[in-house]
């Protein structure tokens, strides 16, 4: 690894402490609820970072792939908006989104948006009007359940304030290599209908991004356009006196013209395809939280959900299908819906310094509807692509195809119901030492029906597939830590965790065209950890770190069928990751911050695999897709908030190493690139104006792949790149009494 140039080492307000707004004299706490209870992270004995509304606005931080990568331990694989990974301490399988469940859980204000099985959506919420994003590190299995194995990301938006009128607008222009100039609107509006009781807050967004890959096949330059529209809604009532109620909304839509990935034996920003390959994907969200204080008993909180997800994905299906060497065009379409809900209420003890605790019960029912379609009624035109794909497969066609006949036309419902009671206990035993001690009990069901229909089914003389299938997980996730607090300085902690992650079925079926596995089991992971969170120099300097060994069971792999042509899932066996986050929050004069992280992996697999499909099978010791040896962060801020116009210079440093993209394709590598971004701001009053870069190397980092095995044994690789250099300018209104 080619270290960074010399950028102050280290860390962020993440994992540690933070900077307060507009108080850059020293280093101090922000309070999070990573718990389920209000806390400083100093106190907590585990990993966890809060990226707050200070470092948002310093950095410009606006999406996924921007603000987690502030923080130890997460590497971000982007691929199509809103389609993406996220991959906390190297628990990953792969670096494009498949068929399982997602390691990492995502929630909006305590509200899980982690789907069942395939991610229909994974939510990029803008950071915009954000109060702070909270990163929990490592398994989470004790208080969030299923899909939290490599750690949990919560997304936490400012509360409507019911004391004074606030208002607040954004508009930023960028202007991208190879582009046309994008732009970007954001508004934000905070109302009291009743003085101190009750209040709206509402935010509305809308982002156009312009393309930066021209597809020669279509003919479309700049074809990756991206357009981003949604809002948020926020009503709280103050009922009475320690009781508050809370309905707010979020709905975000992603329409993206063309897939952004290029392909590397063209020139530089190109992709060739027959037809444009369109994503569009949706999230609409209403939640109502309910707060009820039983003053010296403690405190009842509820929290329930609404949500409705959608996806829309085309693809060049002759790639997809593994015989794109034939230069024939096929469409291939997936996509798919999920609607749900989901309940939780907790009772939290009083605040006290010898024993407090946590009780909770949660239930969570969704229902996914999968699909992937391939009809010979949209091929008409180009029969020789059904017959190509045929001769691949081994299957012999009717005499007569007709506009009428379907190729592939396959569906999975699914419907996933997840009950849970769990429970967590804080006891200070002997001055300064504390026990930390808790679990989730979990029921967890998915049925489904898997349909099927086409001449790709065409076995024993029958093209209509049905099969019901059954995955269900019953178990308890453990938590216990002991921390030591030698001074009010210095926390030293121990802890075991674990995690888990729902089986469920196989989109294609396992027949003999197909060779594939009906079902994947559930897999799980045990994290052992010890970490020190340290101040210094009268608060100048934070330091923390965190060493932990995970060990990965059944780990779910998505592979191919013998003849390379459809994926599924199947389990591994098992993985051992190692390793090493530090994190530095520097203060050293009034009007400079720097803070760094750094982190240490060694993710690789501890036995072999071969998934008797005719493809290379993974040896023990291939390092882990996403999960590169160093990533680092670093950042420098200078600023001089008692000057009159409030100048401020920020500079970002990003590293990712190397990584496999896949398993199945471990020469096939994503990262060892470095970012650079540079910002300058001037407010006036209530204006500011920011002048930035980013990417100012102009780095055509590769931040996932989608790997395929052609018919003659070639590979193609989709490259997702970071987006080229950029400049821009960013215009910022604020109001307030």
């Amino acid at each position: 690894m080619r270290l960074p140039i010399v950028l102050v080492a280290l860390s962020i307000t993440c994992s540690g402490p933070a900077f307060s707004e507009n108080k850059p004299k020293r280093i101090e706490e922000v309070l999070v609820t990573a718990n389920k209870r209000s806390q400083s992270i100093s106190s907590i004995a585990g990993a966890v970072s809060a990226i707050d509304k200070a470092m948002l606005e310093e950095t410009g931080a606006a999406d996924l792939s921007e603000y987690l990568t502030l923080s130890a331990g997460v590497n971000f694989s982007s691929s199509t908006p809103g389609l993406s990974v996220v991959t906390i301490r190297g628990v990953s399988s792969d670096t494009f989104p498949g068929q399982a469940q997602t390691a990492v859980g995502i929630y909006y204000d305590d509200i899980p948006l982690t789907d069942p099985a395939a991610p229909m959506v994974v939510p990029d919420i803008d950071s915009f009007d954000a109060d702070r994003v909270e990163i929990l590190r490592g398994p989470q299995g004790a208080l969030y359940g299923s899909a939290s194995m490599g750690g949990a990301v919560n997304y936490i938006p400012i509360a409507p304030n019911p004391e004074e009128v606030d208002f607040a607008a954004q508009l930023i222009a960028t202007d991208r290599t190879n582009s046309s100039v994008s732009y970007s609107r954001k508004v934000m509006l905070n109302v009291p209908l009743i003085s101190d009781k009750l209040a709206l807050r509402a935010v509305a967004h809308e982002t156009e991004t312009q393309g930066y890959i021209d597809n020669i096949g279509t003919g479309e330059e700049q074809a990756n356009d991206v357009t981003t529209r949604g809002g948020r809604i926020a009503l709280s009532w103050d009922i009475n006196p320690g009781m508050m109620l809370k309905l707010h909304g979020l709905q975000q839509t992603i329409a993206v013209e063309d897939s952004g990935y290029v392909d590397e034996r063209l020139d530089d920003l190109k992709k060739e395809t027959t037809q444009p390959e369109p994503t569009d994907t949706e999230l609409s969200v209403a939640g109502i939280r309910y707060e009820h204080s039983l003053d010296e008993h403690g405190d009842v909180v509820f929290v329930g959900s609404y949500q409705e997800k959608s996806s829309f994905l085309s693809v060049d299906g002759a790639t997809a299908l593994g015989i794109q060497d034939t230069g024939l065009g096929i469409i291939l379409e997936q996509g798919g819906t999920v609607e749900g809900y989901s309940a939780e209420v907790r009772y939290i003890s009083p605040p006290d310094d010898t024993f407090e605790y946590l009780l909770g019960l949660s239930y969570a029912n969704r229902d996914e509807d999968f699909y992937v379609i391939l009809d010979s009624a949209e091929l008409a035109e180009i029969s020789e692509s059904i017959v190509a794909l045929a001769n691949q497969l081994g299957i012999t066609l009717p005499s007569t195809l007709t506009a009428a006949t379907t190729l592939f036309r396959q569906s999975v419902l699914i419907d996933a119901p997840e009950e849970a009671a769990f429970f967590e206990g804080s006891w200070q035993f002997v001055d300064n030492l504390r026990l930390v001690a808790g679990g989730r009990y979990y029921n967890n069901r998915i049925d489904s029906e898997v349909v099927g229909q086409g001449l790709l089914f065409l076995t024993d003389g029958s093209t209509e597939f049905y099969e019901q299938r059954s995955n269900s997980a019953e178990g308890f996730n453990p938590k216990v830590s002991l921390s030591w607090e030698p001074t009010d300085d210095i926390l030293a902690y121990s802890l075991y965790s674990r995690g888990y992650r729902l089986g469920g079925p196989n989109l294609v079926p396992n027949n003999a065209i197909f060779n594939t596995k009906s079902n994947y089991e559930p897999d799980e992971v045990k994290n052992y950890e010890v970490g020190v969170k340290s101040f210094w120099f009268d608060d100048r300097l934070s330091i923390d770190i965190a060493a932990f060994y995970i060990d990965w069971r059944d780990m779910q792999l998505v592979t191919a069928d013998d003849k390379g042509t459809f994926k599924y899932l199947d389990n591994a066996g098992d993985a051992e990751i190692k390793g090493v986050e530090l994190s530095l929050v520097l203060a050293p004069l009034d009007f400079l911050n720097t803070r760094s992280t750094i982190t240490w992996l060694d993710a690789r697999l501890a036995e072999d695999y071969d998934p008797q499909n005719g493809r290379p099978p993974a040896q023990a010791g291939d390092r882990l897709p996403g999960s590169p040896e160093w990533s680092l962060s670093n950042t420098i801020n200078l600023n001089w908030y008692s000057h009159k116009w409030q100048p401020s210079l920020t500079l970002v440093h990003r590293y990712e190493g190397e990584s496999p993209s896949n398993l199945s394709f471990q020469d096939i590598k994503k990262g060892d690139y470095h970012l650079l971004d540079l910002r300058a701001s001037l407010t006036f009053e209530k204006f500011s104006i920011s002048f930035f870069g980013k990417n100012l190397e102009d780095k055509r980092g590769v931040t996932a792949s989608n790997n395929y095995a052609g018919t003659t044994g070639t590979i193609l690789s989709h490259k997702y790149i970071t987006p080229p250099r950029s400049y821009g300018v960013q215009l910022d209104y604020k109001f307030a009494p």
